[in-house]
């Protein structure tokens, strides 16, 4: 798979190359070492897999770079569709997705997906049935071969009839899969069955009720662990499905959080926050969205509690790689900006 990624990877940049050395495609006033520094910024971009940041600001590259190629064997890729989720966990030949974004995000993720030697995705986890997460899964679900899909089983009062839902059911029904539900407290192991003392699983911690009356609220939660390191999941889980999880009594403490509804101040209270205790956190949302997302009071806590934060709209795709002992981050377009007013 690795081959594949590289030659895909080779095949990218010397499409685009060719692209910017051919003078009939230059804009007016573009001169001739601009293109060359393009080319060269598309060849890094490409080969180094983006730009590299540490856990440790002062980290050095190179070392960032060397963890990725030598020790590093999970990735888990925080996917930029704009205003919406989509994250695709990939340990040695297992892939998992979570969520596609919207509709027009579908096409997005596919050609992500591809660009990474993906054909089959063992489970695809659907958090809960807003246009947002599922509108772009029906192109994936026609596009891969899939293996388990996970949902919440929602309460028949609460089940939507929206044209989004009826295309991701449609989707499913041609390709014969049937949804699991997702019940708080299944393990679905990924390790590795010639390692013995490979841990790495994902646990369903929500939705633990089926009496909410908000679709956020089932969305489907789940903690990633990989060795001595982990991540949570929870789509756009606000603060009473929080409270729920932590009253159950769950292990919510990881070393990077997905932060609940786009950064909503809705979600990620203090409490959950301090469970989890995230040296890390990645925010999915769009550019001056509509939404407001992130919300200043979420990233003050974040803040607050000294937290990296990475988000899509400043920083493109982020990568969080583990070797099951550390972490480090690359993302698409830079580190993550702090302290920024909402």
């Amino acid at each position: 798979m690795a081959a594949k990624r590289k030659t895909a990877a080779k095949r990218t940049v010397q499409k685009a190359a060719k692209k910017i050395a051919d003078p009939s495609r230059w804009k007016f006033g573009i001169t001739f070492p601009i293109v060359l520094i393009l080319i060269l910024f598309a060849a890094a971009f490409v080969y180094g897999g983006y730009l590299e940041s540490g856990t440790e600001e002062d980290e050095p590259p190179q070392v960032v770079s060397n963890f990725i190629k030598k020790d590093a064997d999970l990735a888990v890729h925080y996917i930029d569709v704009g205003q919406g989720d989509s994250s695709l966990i990939v340990y040695k030949d297992k892939s998992i997705l979570i969520d596609a974004g919207e509709r027009d995000s579908g096409s997005t993720v596919v050609e992500y997906l591809q660009s990474l030697g993906i054909e089959k995705l063992d489970y695809v986890i659907a958090t809960h049935p807003h246009s947002d997460h599922i509108g772009g899964l029906p192109d994936v679900i026609n596009s891969f071969e899939i293996g388990t899909v996970i949902a919440p089983r929602i309460s028949d009062e609460m089940t939507p009839t929206t044209k989004t839902y009826e295309r991701f059911l449609t989707a499913l029904s041609g390709k014969g899969l049937r949804l699991t539900a997702a019940n708080a407290g299944d393990t679905y192991s990924i390790a590795d069955p010639d390692i013995e003392s490979d841990n790495t699983e994902f646990e369903i911690l929500a939705p633990v009720k089926n009496d909410y009356d908000d679709l956020n609220n089932w969305s489907v939660v789940l903690k990633l662990v990989h060795g001595g390191t982990s991540f949570i999941f929870t789509g756009d889980a606000e603060q009473s499905a929080e409270n729920d999880i932590l009253d159950s009594g769950a292990d919510v403490s990881a070393d990077v959080l997905k932060v609940g509804h786009h950064g909503s101040s809705t979600s990620t209270s203090k409490a959950f926050l301090k469970a989890v205790s995230p040296s890390i956190a990645v925010i999915q949302c769009g550019t001056d969205n509509s939404y407001g997302h992130p919300h200043a009071e979420t990233i003050e806590k974040l803040d607050s509690s000294n937290v990296k934060i990475y988000r899509n709209d400043y920083d493109g795709t982020v990568i969080i790689y583990s070797d099951g002992k550390d972490i480090r981050a690359v993302t698409e377009k830079g580190d993550a900006k702090q302290n920024v007013d909402n």
